[in-house]
């Protein structure tokens, strides 16, 4: 994320650099929210991975359309999620989500007496973070 404004500040940048800096920013985020995908899918997570899923479409989008504006020459500098936010969320909510299953091996999992109902599990500190990233990007 800071590698293009770094170059920037070294007077090291060129267009070419501009473009494969832009290319590779796009590739990286996708293998991250395909890898949040598959894990949610292998572990039968469905509403999370549909969630993450709309997320890495929605991510994909917001570059296109901003790229697109740009050279359509229209000032496109808005907008409420752009790339850092869902990095840096998903990254956070996945160390949030390591420290809860740190308790235990399987994962935190709080299910109501009598029942089998889960109402809580340590997997699902990404759900609302995904779901509010989706919503805002």
């Amino acid at each position: 994320m800071l590698d293009g404004q770094v170059a920037r500040l070294g007077n090291m940048s060129s267009t070419f650099g501009a473009f494969f800096d832009f290319v590779l920013d796009r590739y990286s985020e996708l293998i991250m929210f395909i890898g949040v995908c598959y894990y949610f899918i292998s572990n039968h997570y469905f509403l999370c991975s549909l969630s993450a899923f709309i997320l890495l479409i929605g991510s994909v989008m917001v570059s296109y359309t901003r790229a697109r504006s740009e050279g359509l020459g229209i000032n496109n500098k808005g907008g409420l999620m752009q790339r850092p936010e869902p990095v840096t969320l998903t990254g956070l909510s996945a160390l949030i989500c390591r420290m809860f299953s740190h308790f235990n091996a399987n994962g935190v999992k709080y299910i109501l007496p009598g029942n089998s109902i889960e109402i809580f599990e340590t997997i699902t500190i990404f759900t609302p973070v995904i779901t509010i990233m989706v919503i805002l990007i």
